[in-house]
């Protein structure tokens, strides 16, 4: 049995299991509890934390299965909502009222009548035009949520701190409606939260009015004094002038609450509120309201309101003031001097233009959806300032680099039209031989690539964004159609220096922390050497994987090879070649060892894929450009089956010793050694300072790499070792055998910031360098077609590439331009 913690809002839960031995398989069904648009945000996170740490234990007694994803989807920006999750779960949407707009229009269509909408919205305002075919779901909130850090400790990058509730028993009830309405409240019930399912449409509208006034006043009252009060001290020094603002603005929120919004509603009379209330009515609500929240000790933020003002105070205004009116019988005086008094004369104007023009959309969305041909996901896409290129030739490309990412692209471009793709590499050894049997069909899989672990994860990467993007990466391997019968989901157990915390990730499955005991059991096959001076725990990720790299490579230029492109090994990049304006139109290489003959091949693109080598001079780019950082890897590759017992079935990552191991579907056990690095912001970043990176140091001096291989070897069972194999080892020492294991070499390509470079250098040059290929190749194979496609279409401008967005917004934070 093991003890699992597992942090959410306002309640820590003990949960117990039994931890089960069998690998898993792959779910058919992902976050079948839907997705939360906007997870990053307070009400997001608390939303995607109360899913996602229910209070159940996270594996069923007689479940031979871990979960291969959270119940629920953190949507990543730039994802189009809907297109990860099954049909008919919920899409949680924690945005503000003036994103509605834009998220409808991103959102997979036949996924909008899953949307759920918690924000401050007013229905009949922002959700009037939408298709009334579409029974989506709207929440008027009356709670809050703040974030705090977890044991004094600041949360990591790639999670978030824990949100937690601002609300009371007292508080007025947080109103839902519409077709996810009773699964959405049984997810606040169970927080505590005083939820209301409302009857019709028009009951729904009446609460958003009466939240409007709250939302329009006290963040003017709390700021109309010298110092910031609270809204507990504005109760008890301003409650007559709190009656007078009600009062004038009661005729707009009678306007504003029997304003029609649901289409099938408004011809119904008697679905209409006739009236909100009172003055005191109106008056009782907004003082029960402002005192369940931390018992009014708390500030509205005046930076908020006045980004928000339009949408506020512009929409009661909207109401009351128009520029032809003559009776100024309504028009609100004393909220406008207090508007003018806080926020100034600027921003009165900006509210009354608002008023005026009687409405606050948020104007047309300048993204498109593309759909992913590969897989069911969807992504969106930054349509640019095009002028469309005319020409009747075959468009032309050539990529430099055949490992994972170049043969990606090209896979993934041969899907794509009628384009001539020719892959350059350095390797002469790019396809299998004609009529080659299972023994001598082996291929080079490119010097990274060959020099990989082939994790697939999403681990500890940060920033957040660089952790959704290998999350998707892990998707795309879960949905490709050629891709997804590679990985092994054998899940990944990791040693880490003890905690002392409870924070766990909602966007990532976690169990534990373990301790030695349970790790044995999930993982028998693991010699493990408990260090009584080395406080540690164990934590297992069921999620990830692993795959054999050169299968996969094999696979992907099988089938560019099938679609018409054209491999050429043994190329040396001499240079590019630039046409009369100066743009790069194609390359020169030499096509054999030794060879100064040069050939040149003519492009419309040259795509540089070719790893830590892709900053050379000689391909264009440059190391101002794209300036890699020197991060140096090894692998040794031990063939020891018939030394093991019980051989070893999960990835297995020491972060303590930097010792990482796996075995793959032959039975090599995979050692992985020097600086382990998952990139993101501290990719450039690690210590030098463990056995296997200062055997790894050693290889720059005359030992071969049998000494290499030998010491890696040794050094990781110093700490934690395959069953037996500290008897192997013993007999390549006593007999000075190394014909069981090889070693692999290879400078990981990692830019200066430890992210991806993908995108645009300039017109016609094209790069596409990560340190997580393997996990991200099959994504950015896809997205970077189409990107490529894009520009062998239209000409898009310096300009454009240097500061303006294009192409997908997923890759928007990894463009090369921001090197310059």
């Amino acid at each position: 049995m093991t003890t699992i913690y597992r942090s959410g809002p306002l309640r820590l839960v003990k949960t117990h299991f039994q931890l089960s031995i069998h690998s898993q398989e792959d779910a058919s069904v992902r976050y079948p509890h839907g997705e939360v648009i906007g997870s990053t945000g307070k009400i997001g996170s608390y939303i995607l934390n109360s899913i996602n740490s229910p209070n159940v234990p996270i594996v069923e007694l007689n479940n031979h299965q871990y979960p291969q994803c959270q119940p629920a989807a953190a949507t990543p920006r730039g994802v189009s909502p809907g297109c990860l999750s099954p049909e008919d779960t919920p899409l949680y949407a924690c945005v503000p009222s003036s994103a509605i707009r834009t998220v409808w229009d991103a959102t997979v269509p036949h996924r909008r009548k899953d949307l759920v909408f918690l924000c401050n919205c007013i229905p009949s305002r922002h959700l009037n035009n939408f298709d009334s075919s579409s029974d989506f779901t709207i929440c008027i909130l009356h709670f809050g949520v703040s974030h705090v850090s977890v044991n004094g400790k600041a949360a990591s990058l790639s999670s978030q701190p824990l949100p937690v509730l601002n609300t009371s028993p007292q508080s007025p009830p947080t109103v839902v409606y519409g077709r996810h309405a009773t699964t959405l409240a049984e997810i606040l019930k169970r927080d505590g939260i005083s939820v209301e399912i409302a009857s019709s449409a028009q009951q729904l509208q009446s609460v958003a009015a009466k939240k409007l006034a709250w939302s329009s006043l006290f963040w003017l009252l709390c700021h109309d004094s010298n110092e910031p009060m609270t809204v507990k001290e504005v109760w008890e020094k301003k409650s007559e002038q709190i009656h007078a603002l009600v009062a004038e603005m009661l005729p707009a929120l009678e306007r504003l609450a029997a304003e029609a919004w649901n289409l099938t509603e408004s011809s119904n009379a008697s679905t209409k509120i006739k009236s909100i209330g009172t003055v005191q009515e109106v008056v009782d609500y907004l003082h029960t309201y402002s005192m369940s929240m931390k018992h009014g000790q708390i500030t509205p933020s005046l930076d908020l309101a006045l980004n928000e003002i339009q949408e506020r105070n512009g929409v009661l205004l909207s109401l009351t003031v128009k520029s032809d009116d003559t009776d100024t019988g309504d028009i609100p005086h004393l909220q406008l001097e207090m508007i003018r008094r806080v926020a100034g004369e600027e921003c009165l104007a900006k509210c009354l233009s608002t008023a005026q023009a009687d409405d606050i959309s948020d104007g047309s969305n300048r993204l498109e959806r593309v759909p992913c041909e590969a897989s069911n996901l969807q992504f969106l896409y930054y349509p640019t300032k095009k002028k469309i290129r005319v020409s009747s030739d075959q468009l032309s490309v050539v990529i430099i680099g055949a490992g994972i990412i170049g043969s990606s692209v090209a896979h993934h471009l041969s899907r794509r039209g009628d384009f001539k793709i020719t892959l350059l590499d350095k390797s002469s050894s790019l396809l299998p031989k004609p009529a080659a049997t299972d023994q001598d069909d082996e291929i080079h899989p490119g010097v990274a690539t060959s020099s990989s672990f082939a994790w697939l994860n999403a681990n500890d990467k940060s920033p957040l964004s660089y952790m959704q993007l290998n999350q998707l990466g892990m998707e795309m391997w879960h949905r490709h159609d050629l891709l997804k019968k590679y990985p092994a989901w054998s899940g990944a157990l990791l040693r880490k220096e003890t905690q002392n915390t409870c924070e766990k990730n909602s966007r990532y499955v976690c169990i534990g922390p373990l301790d030695y005991g349970d790790a044995k059991c999930l993982e028998p096959g693991i010699d493990w050497k408990e260090n009584s001076e080395q406080s540690s725990e164990f934590y297992f990720y069921p999620e990830e994987g692993f795959v054999e790299p050169t299968e996969v490579v094999k696979g992907l230029r099988l089938s560019a090879q099938r679609n018409g492109v054209d491999f050429i090994g043994g190329a040396e990049i001499a240079s590019l070649i630039r046409n009369e304006h100066g743009n790069v139109s194609g390359v020169e290489y030499t096509a054999a060892s030794g060879s100064t003959n040069i050939i040149r091949a003519t492009a419309d693109v040259v795509i540089i894929a070719c790893g830590a080598s892709s900053a050379s001079q000689e391909l264009g780019i440059g190391s101002k450009r794209l300036p890699l950082a020197k991060q140096p890897g090894a692998l040794t590759y031990v063939s020891s089956g018939s030394y093991l017992k019980h051989p070893q079935t999960r990835i297995f990552v020491d972060t303590i010793n930097q010792t990482h191991m796996l075995r793959r579907s032959d039975g090599t056990l995979v050692v992985g050694g020097g600086r382990l690095i998952v990139g993101g912001s501290e990719g450039s970043d690690a210590d030098n300072d463990s056995p296997v990176n200062n055997i790894l140091d050693k290889s720059s001096k005359d030992e071969n790499d049998s000494a290499i291989g030998k010491g890696m070897i040794a050094a990781a069972i110093k700490s934690v070792s395959p069953d037996e194999l500290d008897s192997f080892m013993e007999h390549c020492f006593e007999n000075d055998d190394d014909s069981n294991f090889r070693v692999t070499k290879a400078n990981r390509p990692i830019s200066a910031d430890g992210l991806p470079v993908v995108g645009l250098v300039e017109q016609g040059l094209y790069v596409a360098v990560t340190h997580s290929g393997i996990t991200l190749a099959p994504l950015i194979g896809e997205l970077a077609s189409y990107e490529i496609e894009d520009s062998l279409n239209v000409q898009i401008s310096e300009q454009v590439l240097g500061q303006e967005s294009y192409g997908f917004q997923i890759l928007e934070a990894y463009r090369p331009t921001r090197f310059k």
